[in-house]
């Protein structure tokens, strides 16, 4: 037998459901293909919607749904209830017998309203029930009774009252929907359009769908979203240091979604988990306007042409002109994180090194990462526009390493960097060496380079060592990155052995690549011809690698993708993300939890 959640626990469930589906999305409508949701409710007319509405949710088939989630989930899944209406029940501390009542075969529907005098929107959900009185006779005669009806005047809703305790989540019942809220208040708010209004509408074809309008994305989204990234930079803006090279995109982005006049949330599961995010841009040829016509889109060869036993690849795709307008955020990105910042003519020769740098190479480069028993290499491939000038942009890029503020904030870190030229037999053509090490003071116990450990909570226990895990190495003392330019590319390796990680990123172009590992080629085939951002990751033998099992592990791809397709055929212009999870890794990340 399984033990019934407690209260808390159901009131934070129900809670987030009804949250999940109900936020971040806005009038479906008729533009979804398909049957009504709902004949309607007898008697009762659609009403306006509400002020503020910002979210809109259909679950067209929950009992469907549910199974399809329980067999991508497997193991302890199978333990759950097997219906959607079981599950409601239990998370809604209802009687377990009311879960025949539940219509798991007519769409879940999910509202929300934009709240200015809270920290989150209010939501609602609505469940179809068989006969909206039968259940309320259920639910408040006899002797099981757990509830009192109190009719609202004003709605026309039902509202549940419990006779003892207090209910996890305000209930009531309209029509033929049983109706779930936060509060009574947001029952009588959102409850009439979600049970009259909203059964009016074409029902989507996926799984879940949302369609997300311009006051969401404006409002909650665009704000979640700033403050995520926020959280990134330092008190006074400036990112952190992992996150300088990626700050020009996110605040790309962030001006992209802020130039969205709606979007679209779709959800598929089969075999694996497919999550589809698209969006339309606003009239006015703004930041996402200009995106849907001139971001770099292209196939996703360069990935697959990566060393086959990469574990992670990224693709990139960018033109020239977007890399000539970041490149003043990037030096602002670089000089914040140098104590008083770079004088105008220091700043000025870093910046023409990474303007000459950013001219000479190609609209693309890839990323891999690969695992052996000595730890983690990363490899890059990049294309080349004009190798001798490539060559001597980077060059002076390196050299900028001796500009007195720059070298003096890498020797506060403890951090001496050094170039010269490397010998790789096995590889034709001059490969190029960067060294970065600790100093001897940065290496002794208290020296400048070296990082305290942060101080543990007041009371809480140490962290305890994971079974199976090996002991964390120290880090090394230092770094070398290998690097070789060539007609067909810049590549360059670090980590471990980037000696092996350079040689396997240059042979696998003519050699064994990740488009010959079949689960890989599969994962990332259907991406198509318009990618501007791709990334594929094996998190199953990640884990495996970490645990100190190199090789270990299923093939289970991730691939998160983004892309943007121009109007045309009767179709308007969309910038898309893209998620797809293998069901494998679905399962095992759920099992194994902390350890990746």
């Amino acid at each position: 037998m399984i033990a019934r959640p407690t209260s808390a626990v159901r009131r934070r469930a129900a809670a987030l459901l009804a949250l999940v589906l109900g936020l971040s999305a806005g009038a479906l409508g008729c533009k979804s293909p398909g049957a009504p949701a709902d004949a309607g409710v007898a008697g009762l007319s659609p009403v306006p919607a509400p002020a503020g509405l910002i979210a809109e949710a259909y679950l067209p088939t929950p009992d469907a749904t549910w199974a399809k989630a329980r067999a991508l989930l497997g193991g302890p899944a199978a333990l759950l209830p097997s219906s959607a209406g079981a599950l409601a029940a239990s998370l809604l501390g209802l009687p377990i017998a009311v879960a025949s009542e539940i219509d798991g075969n007519v769409p879940l529907l999910g509202a929300a309203v934009e709240s200015p005098d809270r920290p989150r929107p209010r939501a609602a959900l609505g469940i179809h029930v068989k006969d909206g009185g039968r259940l309320i006779d259920q639910l408040t005669r006899g002797e099981g009774a757990r509830f009192r009806a109190k009719p609202d005047a004003a709605t026309s809703i039902a509202l549940l009252e419990p006779l003892q305790g207090a209910s996890p989540v305000a209930l009531g019942v309209l029509g033929n929907y049983l109706l779930v809220a936060e509060s009574p208040s947001d029952l009588t708010t959102l409850g009439p359009y979600v049970a009259r209004t909203m059964p009016q509408a074409q029902v989507p074809k996926e799984d879940l769908a949302i369609e997300i309008p311009r006051p969401a994305i404006e409002g909650p989204v665009l704000r979640a979203a700033r403050s995520a990234w926020d959280e990134a930079r330092g008190p006074d803006g400036a990112p952190a240091a992992t996150a300088v090279p990626l700050a020009p995109m996110i605040e790309g982005g962030l001006a992209v979604l802020g130039d969205l006049e709606r979007a679209r949330l779709t959800l598929v599961l089969d075999e694996s988990a497919h999550l589809r995010v698209s969006g339309t841009p606003k009239a006015g040829g703004g930041p996402a306007s200009k995106a849907s016509t001139e971001l770099a889109v292209g196939d996703v060869r360069p990935l697959l042409d990566l060393p086959a036993d990469a574990l992670a690849g990224i693709l990139v795709r960018d033109r020239a002109a977007s890399r000539a307008e970041n490149v003043p955020k990037l030096v602002d990105a670089l000089a914040g994180l140098i104590e008083g910042g770079l004088p105008p003519a220091e700043r000025e020769r870093l910046g023409a090194a990474i303007r000459a740098a950013s001219d000479a190479r190609g609209d693309w480069f890839a990323g891999g990462l690969r695992f052996d028993g000595r730890g983690p290499t990363a490899f890059v491939r990049a294309a080349v526009g004009d190798r001798a000038k490539l060559e001597a942009a980077i060059q002076d890029l390196l050299g900028a390493t001796e500009l007195p503020p720059i070298k003096a904030a890498l020797q506060r870190e403890g951090i001496r960097a050094s170039t010269g030229k490397a010998e790789l037999p096995q590889l034709e053509g001059e490969v190029r060496r960067v060294r970065f090490e600790q100093t001897a003071a940065a290496i002794r116990p208290g020296g400048a380079g070296a990082s305290p450990a942060p101080p543990a909570r007041k009371g809480a226990p140490a962290p305890p060592a994971r079974k199976g895990a090996p002991a964390a190495a120290p880090p090394p003392a230092a770094i070398e990155l290998l690097y070789q330019i060539r007609d067909d590319g810049l590549f360059a390796s670090v980590g471990n052995d980037p000696g092996a990680g350079l040689r396997s990123a240059v042979a696998a172009v003519q050699g064994e690549s990740l488009g010959d590992v079949p689960a890989m080629k599969a994962a990332l085939a259907p991406l198509g011809a318009d990618i501007a951002f791709a990334l594929v990751v094996e998190p199953l033998r990640l884990v495996a690698s970490r645990l100190g099992q190199p090789g270990a592990g299923d093939p289970a791809p991730v691939v998160i993708a983004a892309g943007a397709a121009p109007a045309g055929a009767g179709a308007p212009a969309a910038i898309w993300v893209r998620a797809d999870i293998a069901a494998a890794a679905i399962r095992e990340l759920a099992r194994l939890g902390g350890a990746f």
